[in-house]
């Protein structure tokens, strides 16, 4: 464990971590955790139900779905009432053939991904109960539905209890955000905006993933004015326009230590230094932030990865708090909050 007057580090599995922090005292949580059966992380834990593995590797999304609950179960007891999570889902397609690493795995597709290495897209390859995964009840080449069960089981008791979640408590649902990555303009055939490319020729691009929005009460903190932009001339002055739930990647890809001029927002979830790739951007942590805390409130993240919340969250002048498991993805979150001069060792 590290730790400092703003900023806490806990080197262990989210609920364990979650365990040990004391009750009502975050404001916020965001997180995005591992998405089903995308990645290997090389972590495992021994779940509330008796499973023991990797979250995102269960035998079937609703275990996965399950799994989630129990570590959301104790972000309810650690949050404020008046507080609010923020959770990143996307979905994943079943393949009876199983995976065949091109899309899994940095270097795998071509060289799409620099980090990682092939070393690494190799040694996923020869995993074969990852890429031979296939969900027996769900069609061939169906997506799973993943985010629309994770949704269910946090707001609906009668669908929790029939995964197996058990009693636990009853999130609201305040908005569904699409975070897209990318828009195509039909008309002139022109696109923008860096989601990742697909092979896959017989359905759309998974060009955008979910941010579900959760509070535990009717009446939390939220203050839309942070992310809303100004009104079009023909409204009255001062008014200003509700941002909406659709969020645009927009704009060139950047490394990610690059200097940005405040107030301009690029989001690059592919160009990561780091071998843990699949990396928040920044603005997208600073866009639910923004409307969601006030200055000095605590901010908790779950599944750290390479500490990207930490960051944003340090810059705005809040404290925060991560957990993760993964040595890889702590390697990446201690070099990127040393270099805003905080000396972290685990």
């Amino acid at each position: 464990m590290v730790t400092d007057d703003s900023l806490q580090i806990l080197a262990t599995d989210a609920i364990s971590g979650l365990r040990s922090l004391p009750g009502n005292s975050v404001q916020v949580s965001l997180t995005s955790p591992p998405f089903y059966l995308l990645r290997r992380y090389g972590t495992s834990t021994t779940w509330p139900d008796g499973w023991e593995g990797e979250l995102g590797h269960e035998p079937h999304p609703n275990d996965f779905v399950r799994h989630l609950l129990h570590v959301f179960d104790e972000v309810w007891r650690v949050l404020r009432d008046d507080g609010c999570l923020w959770v990143n889902l996307a979905d994943t397609y079943n393949n009876r053939q199983g995976k065949k690493g091109t899309t899994n795995a940095p270097n795998g597709s071509n060289g799409r991904f620099a980090a990682g290495g092939r070393g690494y897209a190799e040694s996923l390859r020869q995993q074969p109960e990852f890429f031979k995964h296939y969900v027996a009840g769900v069609g061939h080449k169906s997506e799973m539905g993943v985010p629309f069960r994770f949704h269910l089981a946090m707001t609906d008791l009668e669908f929790r209890r029939f995964i197996g979640g058990g009693q636990g408590p009853q999130w609201i649902c305040r908005r569904t955000v699409i975070w897209a990555k990318s828009l195509a303009r039909l008309e002139t055939q022109e696109a923008q905006g860096n989601a990742m490319p697909e092979p896959t020729r017989d359905r759309p691009s998974r060009n955008y993933e979910f941010l579900f929005l959760f509070s535990k009460q009717p009446d939390y903190y939220f203050d839309r004015k942070a992310i809303d932009m100004p009104s079009r001339s023909s409204y009255r002055s001062g008014d200003r326009a509700n941002a909406g739930s659709v969020w645009e990647a927009q704009g060139e890809i950047l490394a990610d230590a690059a200097d940005e001029p405040a107030g301009l927002w690029r989001i690059n979830p592919e160009a990561s230094p780091y071998r843990h790739v699949a990396m928040w951007p920044r603005a997208l942590v600073r866009q639910m932030l923004l409307p969601t805390t006030r200055p000095g409130d605590t901010v908790l993240d779950p599944f750290a990865g390479s500490g990207t919340t930490g960051e944003v969250a340090l810059d705005l002048g809040l404290k925060v708090i991560l957990i993760e498991s993964s040595p890889s993805a702590r390697e990446a979150l201690t070099d990127r909050l040393q270099a805003l001069n905080r000396s972290l060792l685990f």
